[in-house]
């Protein structure tokens, strides 16, 4: 697929930038959606290495939501060909092996940039007729922390403003419009943080995204386009501003459950390897925020029980939401649940309350009461808790998950065995769950 950006010299949204659409094989098939205005409320200028990692990063989302991949030759890795106007061509060129590698990593695609010189402005701010009487408030704050609406960026929002009591944090939130219900879990869950943390809490929530279907439904870049919006806000704090990501270590490492999961279908989100490459890619064009992610070590029950505020997250945490298959509601018993029960993070999720001594959420399916059909080999809704299941039964010494874990991807030697270690204390806490409340026929195919 060739695929180029352009930046209209004339047309204008009336979120203040310009109109950029995206033509592929030389047909335009889609228009970038930025919320500037918004993000203008809070950034006071954007640098135009920011706005080009932004734009990088939104075509990327776009792109992979566009090219279903049943239609690559193997059913699975596109091909992407793409060509972006950025501001200094030449740096962004010497950076694009980074680039191409990073998100080649992240979406299990091949990928390869082509960077043009832009000339055209992507912010257009309104023309105001007189000034307001009421000074813009921009976004302050000591580091940013992306604050997807999920448990994991609740529990690090926690952790970051309880340890540095008295200090602003900026909290960044990015929404697709087309998508429903993440903005809204962001906004809840805010005004709980404001309660517990006043004065503290600098909500930057953001929404971009691109115009008409988007038939793929794998959304493995968004992470980049959420970063992408965190460095702008980090730029803005001041050089060298941290960003938090923060992503429990099972998750990040993501250990394939079965051999068909393992490779390119494993996703990759808050890998190390992709951070790292991030990490280069920002340098190499003149960003310099690290980026930290302060649940790798842990697990997700860890990442519970060892919140620094218990109290609050017990109260509020039923107001995030982890579920990676929120729409598929045609297979739930409840419907009105917030999570399906039987998706990977759903698990984990359910396995971490558990541990912490709160798993009273429905779910749209039990996967301790036979509700999900692992039994059924035709069920496509069963296959991530039958995967779970047959891990669990394989019961694997931590060197072989080393192995797996270097199937996904790069780790070095001294790190791998550590990361092992967090996959088989994730396991276990699955086991408590299963041994505490599953069925017979479940604790069975478990193994236990």
């Amino acid at each position: 697929m060739d695929a180029t950006v352009e930046i209209s010299s004339k047309h204008v949204t009336s979120h203040e930038g310009a109109a950029i659409s995206i033509a592929v094989d030389g047909k335009p098939v889609s228009e970038l959606y930025f919320d500037f205005s918004k993000l203008l409320k809070s950034v006071r200028s954007p640098s135009d290495v920011s706005q080009d990692f932004l734009l990088v990063a939104a075509t990327v989302y776009a792109l992979d939501k566009l090219a279903l991949r049943k239609d690559a030759e193997n059913g699975w890795e596109r091909q992407f060909r793409v060509t972006i106007p950025v501001k200094d061509s030449t740096k962004w060129s010497r950076a694009s092996k980074t680039i191409n590698q990073c998100v080649s990593f992240l979406s299990g695609d091949e990928w390869r940039f082509t960077f043009t010189e832009r000339t055209n402005r992507i912010i257009r701010r309104k023309q105001r007729r007189r000034r307001s009487r009421i000074p813009p408030r921009y976004a302050r704050g000591e580091f940013a922390c992306l604050f997807s609406g999920g448990l994991d960026s609740l529990i690090g929002a926690i952790d970051a403003l309880d340890q540095h009591k008295g200090q602003r944090i900026a909290l960044v939130g990015h929404h697709d419009p087309n998508i429903g219900g993440v903005e809204k879990d962001q906004k809840q869950l805010l005004k709980a943080l404001d309660a517990a943390y006043p004065n503290q809490c600098e909500p930057v929530f953001v929404g971009v995204g691109n115009s008409g279907k988007s038939p793929e439904i794998t959304m493995r870049s968004r992470s980049l386009l959420f970063i992408a919006l965190g460095v702008s806000v980090a730029s803005h704090l001041g050089d060298g501003t941290t960003l938090l990501l923060p992503e429990n270590g099972t998750i990040a490492l993501n250990v394939p459950l079965t051999p068909a999961r393992r490779g390119s279908c494993s996703t990759r989100t808050a890998h190390p390897h992709y951070i790292d490459l991030l990490q280069t890619w920002l340098s190499k064009v003149g960003l310099n925020h690290p980026i930290s992610n302060p649940l790798l070590p842990k697990t997700k029950g860890e990442s519970v029980v060892q919140c620094k505020n218990g109290t609050l997250l017990a109260k509020i945490a039923a107001q995030s939401t982890s579920c990676a298959k929120p729409g598929h509601t045609r297979w739930w018993k409840r419907r009105d649940a917030d999570g399906c029960g039987q998706c990977m993070p759903c698990i984990y999720r359910r396995a971490s309350l558990h541990a912490a001594g709160i798993d009273n959420e429905p779910y749209g399916n039990d996967i301790c009461t036979g509700e999900v059909e692992v039994a059924n080999p035709k069920s496509e809704a069963a296959d991530d808790f039958r995967a779970c299941l047959s891990f669990l039964r394989a019961n694997h010494p931590k060197e072989t998950i080393a192995t797996m874990l270097l199937a996904t991807g790069p780790l070095s030697p001294l790190e791998v065995l550590g990361h092992a270690d967090t996959v088989v204390r994730a396991m276990n806490e699955i086991r408590q769950l299963l041994r505490d409340k599953a069925n017979p026929q479940i604790k069975r195919m478990a193994g236990l």
